[in-house]
């Protein structure tokens, strides 16, 4: 899950290490491929490799999905749908928009408030849009978690038009990566690629097979020494999404204080070096791995369990922790 993609860099919190060939355009008809290609957008590094080696259109194709979305939600481009919503307070109810927004309705319903893109003025405040990081003062962040934050009351509709409170901003930085990479596969999928990966800066998807048989085979990053903490090892189709605390921070009187913040204190959660998810839509791990992340650990392992979600934790303290669920995904787990 990418916060904040379009600033100064999006799922800022997750790199999946990808044992995979060094990704190199391949142009040679012939070879047993995959095709694979890598270009900068949605301000980061988005790779796919297909195969056959001759699926260099269907690529194409699924890279200008990616174009689309980034057109659609960039938090910063001033032509941009979520950029209109958040400096007009305004957007007609039929605007292309409206499926991401219902989306996130959704996950902040279903995690418990959880997941929430009005999130962002709280990110704005603790200045990880300029960069410049502060502190807000208590006063500051209660003000900011009465009047402008809880995406429910602060985005609502009539039967024209979609508000946002005046004081509010919206990021989908949370879900717009998968919900890009959900069409780039559709479209991989429908022009006959017999097997494919999307890397989103860590958000991945591999659908398919190899012409060799082998799995497809993913290492998530531990973030202490850069090393494989599991190892994601299969021949279905799954999405993996891991959000973490060092990618996207700021870093204040020495100290450093990451962009996913606590619903009820509305101040960064400091519970865990990383969350991974895995689940069958990258929509749902997109947004699942944030909503984890911001969860206090006692709530996050009962709910992990009781909505049977496959999850890797590594907590701020060193210890891991698998779900019942995720013990089938995760192999290979480092220990403490």
């Amino acid at each position: 899950m990418k916060v904040g993609f379009m600033s100064h860099s999006r799922k800022f919190a997750l790199i999946l290490l990808v044992f995979v060939a060094a990704v190199v355009v391949s142009m040679h008809r012939g070879r047993v491929g995959p095709y694979s290609e890598s270009r900068m957008l949605m301000d980061t590094i988005i790779t796919i490799k297909a195969y056959p080696a001759e699926s260099e259109q269907a690529v194409a194709a699924a890279f200008a999905a990616f174009e689309k979305i980034e057109n659609l939600a960039s938090f910063h481009r001033s032509e941009t749908e979520v950029f209109k919503l958040n400096h007009t307070g305004r957007l007609p109810l039929n605007t292309p928009l409206a499926p991401l927004l219902d989306i996130c309705r959704h996950y902040y319903h279903f995690s418990d408030g959880y997941f929430d893109p009005s999130f962002a003025i709280l990110q704005k405040a603790y200045g990880f849009y300029s960069q410049e990081g502060r502190l807000p003062e208590d006063a500051e962040i209660t003000y900011l978690l009465g009047h402008s934050c809880g995406f429910d009351r602060v985005l609502t509709v009539d039967a024209d038009n979609i508000f946002l409170a005046s004081g509010s901003l919206i990021d989908l930085g949370g879900i717009a990566g998968g919900v890009a990479i959900e069409k780039a596969a559709k479209i991989l999928k429908n022009a006959g690629c017999t097997g494919f990966l999307i890397d989103d800066a860590g958000d991945i998807w591999f659908e398919g097979t190899k012409p060799d048989a082998s799995l497809w085979r993913i290492a998530v990053r531990d973030p202490r020494d850069n090393g494989a903490l599991a190892i994601v090892e299969s021949q279905q189709s799954l999405a993996i999404s891991t959000s973490g605390d060092y990618e996207r921070f700021v870093t204040v009187n020495g100290k450093r204080y990451g962009h996913i913040m606590n619903p009820l204190t509305g101040r960064p959660v400091d519970y865990y070096s990383s969350v991974t998810v895995v689940a069958s839509s990258a929509i749902a791990a997109d947004a699942l791995s944030t909503s984890i992340f911001a969860m206090p650990a006692e709530k996050a392992f009962v709910w992990v369990e009781k909505n049977s979600v496959p999850a890797l934790f590594l907590t701020s303290g060193g210890e891991v922790h698998v779900s019942l669920s995720g013990q089938q995904y995760f192999k290979e787990v480092k220990s403490r």
